[in-house]
């Protein structure tokens, strides 16, 4: 398994197995993030504002450069020519000397001459070319260009050609090595007669840093293309108002996944449900991916429930607001719902996601992560949440049994509500009223888990929710843990490295014990922090408990038994650990090392694993924390786990806000991987 370290300049250091040298990068002096496509459209506001007031102010354009224009460009592969692109670093054009290198039924495909035979070669453009007039991964019939065609609309036509120009570059975006590069983008000043445009129907797929010379980088492309053509397509029915940006991207997002690309990370969403849905952050390229996660969700909830011919209707919509557009598109697809009832059956399906239930609180798209809240593992709480604009707030009971839950509405909103969805051999949905108590008296028996969603439909205000709850406690420990897997091994880290598990807040309990998976036999000592909620400048903030020793006395044998067994446990019941606030389990790298056990998880962000790397395992990049992942699917988490148990007291102090996972600025410098064993 190939493993790759991820450092985090804002401050901490996530570990993973198996590693003893590092090829190194150099460090940069400034707060960096792992590399990741975005789309260069949403920052091209000056250019959608010029167009729009060009076009405004020359009636009839279109017809006018088509008359200019009286024949096709007529390409063949070898002709050469010279594109203007917008340089994102300068905010100037410039002109890329490029050659044509394959003409199809619906494409020329240009390639920038200093990328030929490095980073893009002839089987990329075929490749691209192929999957744009021909066939895509969703269907072997039709092209990316009938596909989008067939979903959208027609794309503009202003010199006189009906093939797209795809210009394959390396996108001058200021890309560093590190963080958010542009994948392609669509610039509507070649829609126009303004200096430096192209007077065609032309848009940019980027090689550098995405290699076209891999097979990850060839679907990237192709994504891109499906991404990129959806919004000519939308600025052939935009030209003078701009779509919003959600709706846009949405719909691009959706392009790529009904061409049969590969989605985004959708428990960005997930993980941050409590906000305003149609919220765009385009200069921040970190959050934005959260707002591409919720997009593609949304849209993908509205194509499974409603079928492809819908996004027509919103993407030629002649609305201007988000609810606006998708009230007319419902109404023009005939559809009886509005936009609030599609907002909260798509709150519903996202924690719910079962169509046997009900075919609409569900997703045809497989393996969608659930809407991620406030757990509790003791019904005896209290609390008030804000609840953003046209947005949603999960309280998910886990623990304890007989609950009754009170919700208030100090406001008296009417655009706010609650569903209480009920987990068992069979689930339920029920509304929620305000001011009186709403009893689950089998909940522990027949339902082992309650969500109760908060949904505000106010497209304008925040709501502010009041609850109080209460209930049995759980009769026994509730165990904590982020591995759902046995141990792949260890990480052979040096003397004074220190490996950290985050938790979140188990409101009402307290730290029973934590336990650790040692590999051979030997002691470790460490501590229980609160967790700063940051990965910088540390995750380990006010000691709880401190010195803590974990020890074994035997070694485990290879290959590792099932389930495993060499389990070090610290007995923590009579320390009075609150867990009421997000806490961490750190232990420090001694000699000799026992080797905490590690094992893989799903994904390629950080997972609640951080290791901290004196600075001779981390040189020449700084001491710091980091976390690694595998360099194709997985993150490595350490198998540490802590114990809650849950006094039956009365009196609970109130919830705090509810803990969200950290975001963590990340690069990739490369491991050399060790095996297990």
């Amino acid at each position: 398994m190939k493993l790759t370290l991820i450092f985090a300049f804002i401050a901490l250091a996530y570990g993973q197995p198996f590693a003893q040298s590092i090829q190194r990068t150099p460090v940069q002096e400034t707060p960096t993030t792992r590399s990741y496509p975005i789309d260069g459209t949403p920052l091209l506001e000056r250019q959608y504002r010029q167009a729009a007031e060009y076009v405004a102010s020359h009636p009839g354009l279109t017809e006018r450069m088509r008359l200019d224009k009286v024949s096709s460009w007529g390409f063949t592969v070898g002709t050469t020519h010279s594109w203007y692109v917008y340089d994102y670093a300068t905010t100037k054009y410039y002109l890329d000397p490029s050659t044509c290198r394959s003409v199809g039924s619906h494409c020329y495909i240009f390639v920038e001459d200093s990328l030929w035979g490095t980073r893009v070669t002839q089987a990329a453009v075929d490749s691209i070319e192929n999957d744009f007039d021909n066939r895509t991964p969703a269907n072997p019939n039709e092209g990316i260009y009938e596909m989008d065609v067939n979903a959208f609309g027609n794309p503009p036509d202003v010199d006189n050609d009906p093939r797209i120009i795809i210009l394959i570059c390396n996108i001058q975006d200021g890309y560093k090595g590190t963080g958010g590069y542009i994948a392609g983008f669509f610039d509507p000043t070649n829609e126009t007669n303004q200096p430096y445009s192209n007077r065609a129907e032309i848009y940019y797929v980027d090689a550098d840093p995405t290699d076209l010379t891999t097979a990850g980088g060839i679907e990237q492309a192709m994504s891109t293309t499906a991404h990129e053509f959806q919004h000519m397509i939308n600025y052939n029915y935009h030209q003078t108002v701009q779509e919003p940006t959600f709706i846009n991207e949405g719909c691009s997002k959706l392009a790529e996944v009904y061409c049969g690309y590969p989605t985004d990370d959708l428990s960005l969403y997930a993980n941050e449900t409590n906000i305003y849905l149609f919220t765009w952050r385009k200069n921040d390229n970190t959050l934005v991916l959260n707002d591409y996660a919720r997009a593609q969700r949304f849209f993908l909830y509205i194509w499974d429930r409603l079928g492809i011919g819908i996004f027509k209707y919103i993407v030629q919509s002649e609305q201007n607001t988000p609810q606006a557009i998708l009230n007319g598109a419902l109404q023009e697809d005939g559809s009886s719902l509005n936009f609030n009832g599609l907002f909260t059956d798509w709150l519903i399906a996202n924690e719910l996601n079962d169509t046997t239930t009900n075919r609409l609180y569900g997703y045809a798209y497989p393996d969608l992560p659930p809407s991620n809240g406030e757990d509790f593992y003791n019904p005896n709480v209290s609390g008030t949440d804000t609840v953003q604009n046209v947005a949603a707030e999960y309280l998910i009971f886990k623990g304890g049994s007989n609950l009754s839950v009170t919700f208030t509405n100090p406001g008296s909103d009417p655009n706010l509500s609650v569903k209480a969805v009920e987990f068992g051999s069979s689930s339920t949905l029920a509304d929620v009223p305000f001011g009186v108590p709403f009893s689950v008296p089998d909940y522990g028996t027949t339902y082992t888990k309650i969500a109760f969603i908060v949904i505000n439909e106010d497209p304008n205000n925040d709501v502010v929710v009041g609850y109080k709850a209460s209930g049995s406690g759980p009769a026994t420990v509730e165990e904590l843990k982020w591995d759902t897997a046995e141990p792949d091994g260890y990480f052979p880290w040096s003397v004074s490295d220190t490996l950290c598990v985050t938790f979140g807040a188990y409101p009402g309990g307290v730290l029973d014990s934590v336990r650790v998976a040692l590999r051979n036999g030997g002691s470790i000592s460490g501590g229980v922090y609160r967790f700063t909620g940051n990965v910088s400048p540390t995750p380990l903030g006010k000691p709880l408990v401190a010195p803590i020793i974990a020890s074994i006395y035997a070694s485990s044998p290879f290959p590792y038994p099932v389930p495993y067994q060499n389990w070090a446990s610290v007995e923590l019941s009579s320390m009075g650990i609150s867990t009421d606030q997000p806490f961490a389990v750190a232990f420090v790298i001694g000699n000799p090392d026992p080797g905490v056990m590690v094992t893989e998880y799903p994904g390629q962000n950080p997972y609640h694993s951080y290791t901290y790397l004196t600075s001779s395992e981390a040189s020449p990049n700084p001491a710091g924390w980091y976390y690694v992942t595998d360099t194709d699917s997985t993150v490595a988490i350490y198998l540490i786990r802590a114990y809650v148990s849950f006094p039956t007291a009365e009196d609970v102090k109130p919830t705090p806000a509810g803990w969200k996972q950290p975001l963590c600025y990340v690069y990739k410098p490369r491991f050399r991987p060790k095996s297990f064993g």
